[in-house]
């Protein structure tokens, strides 16, 4: 929203107070559009703080995955070394398994040179004696012996080989599938961390934004404030001068009126004096008849006081209500001023009220108020004192001038000022004339 330069120098107060509402109005949306992204920036530093524990929680799990890493290396290291000595133990069990099969190659080799497959039994037969027997069986027995010895080595060996082959692939397929699923874990938090640094970045910068739009928009509201100042400066300068000719109206009415009535009296006099004449030169016996008594005219404009010092800040009529907002009638005067001011009863009467306004009362939104009725129609009522400062009750008697309270800012007020009303017959009339 652009902010434009408004006319403060209106042609009426009804144009300023019409200017007044409209610039109220904007700044009332200004305000809202500010709460607005003021919750934004609420939600944003929410979202940051939820990404930060999120952050915080992987940059701690990749910690612990780290640690778990260089647990595993330790343990692949060993493994490997446990590997390296499989390797040995193999390559020294190949080596022995090589070395029979060069044995049991001869001892073939040499059974095939005696020309025949029967060689043991061909030594037995060979014997001399029995003796001769007895020792070929018992030689046949060692070499019987040794070659099935040769050959359960050979076979015990071959088989440890085997196992030993296994066992080796089966520990370098776990060390790869171990280092394999550490990868893929450690890449997935690195992963989320990276995600988690992306929207910190974003959620930053749109916070800047939204800072960079709130900012304008409360200099856009402090535009709409000073204009919205220098209006209520002019409909209160325009008000004091419509009541400062108002009050000179009224003074050169009373004045007029005071002219009037002396004319009329001192005619009246020369009447009576001339009357008087007449009937003595016609009968000196008559007695004069004295003039009538005068009773002037009732006079509104002496009849009350004003009732406090100050300024008169706003006075009766339509106008846009400074607590609601809303566009309505102004029922009597306003006055201002700073310190402890004294509200004094504006004329003689008797007190109807003297309390607080509660909603429902009557006089709801008045704060403490006094309301003195003086005859003939007429009641007058003092908004907004100060609290506990009333110094009258209902139904006791005032004078004119009498203190009943002080000043204050009390009820739906936006400053220390006294709200004074005139009525007459229940009705709310301007208290311009009558002061």
């Amino acid at each position: 929203m652009v902010v434009q330069p408004l006319n403060v120098f209106a042609d009426s107060i009804s144009d300023m107070e019409k200017e007044k509402q409209s610039v109220t109005q904007k700044k009332s949306s200004v305000e809202k559009d500010i709460e607005t992204k003021q919750a934004e920036m609420n939600q944003i530093v929410s979202d940051v703080k939820t990404v930060s524990d999120n952050l915080n929680r992987v940059s701690k799990e990749i910690k612990e995955t780290n640690e778990k890493l260089k647990e595993q290396t330790k343990k692949v290291k060993s493994e490997e070394a446990q590997v390296k000595r499989l390797e040995n133990e193999i390559a020294a069990l190949e080596k022995q398994i090589a070395e029979r099969q060069v044995v049991l190659e001869k001892r073939a080799r040499a059974i095939q040179t005696s020309g025949s497959s029967n060689s043991y039994l061909t030594i037995l037969l060979q014997a001399e004696d029995f003796g001769d027997f007895i020792d070929r069986a018992n030689l046949v027995q060692v070499l019987v012996s040794a070659d099935q010895e040769i050959m359960t080595k050979q076979k015990n060996d071959q088989e440890l080989l085997d196992q030993k082959q296994v066992d080796s692939e089966k520990k370098l397929a776990e060390l790869n599938r171990l280092a394999k699923q550490i990868a893929v874990t450690k890449n997935n938090l690195e992963s989320q961390k990276a995600e988690q640094n992306e929207l910190i970045l974003t959620l930053a910068a749109k916070k800047d934004k939204t800072e960079q739009e709130k900012a304008l928009l409360e200099t856009q509201k402090g535009q709409l404030t000073g204009e919205e100042q220098k209006l209520l400066s002019n409909i209160s300068d325009a008000y004091a001068e419509e009541q400062r000719k108002k009050e000179a109206a009224a003074k050169k009415a009373i004045e007029d009126q005071r002219k009037k009535v002396a004319a009329e009296r001192a005619e009246a006099q020369a009447e009576a004096s001339t009357a008087g004449s007449a009937a003595q030169a016609g009968n000196g016996n008559e007695t004069a008849i004295a003039p009538p008594a005068y009773t002037p005219p009732a006079s509104n404009g002496s009849m009350f006081i004003r009732p406090a010092q100050g300024i008169l800040t706003s006075g009766f009529s339509d106008r846009v209500n400074p607590v609601t907002g809303q566009y309505e009638s102004h029922k009597g005067q306003d006055i201002a001023a700073g310190g402890t001011v004294q509200v004094v009863a504006a004329a003689e009467g008797k007190v109807v009220f003297a309390g607080y306004g509660a909603p429902g009362s009557g006089y709801g939104g008045y704060g403490y108020v006094v309301e003195i009725d003086h005859g003939n129609g007429y009641q007058t009522l003092y908004a907004h004192m100060r609290a506990g400062s009333l110094n009258v009750t209902a139904g006791q008697q005032v004078m004119q001038g009498q203190a009943i309270g002080i000043m204050g800012s009390t009820g739906q007020s936006t400053g220390q000022h006294l709200h004074f009303e005139i009525h007459l017959n229940g009705v709310p009339i301007d208290p311009a004339p009558y002061l």
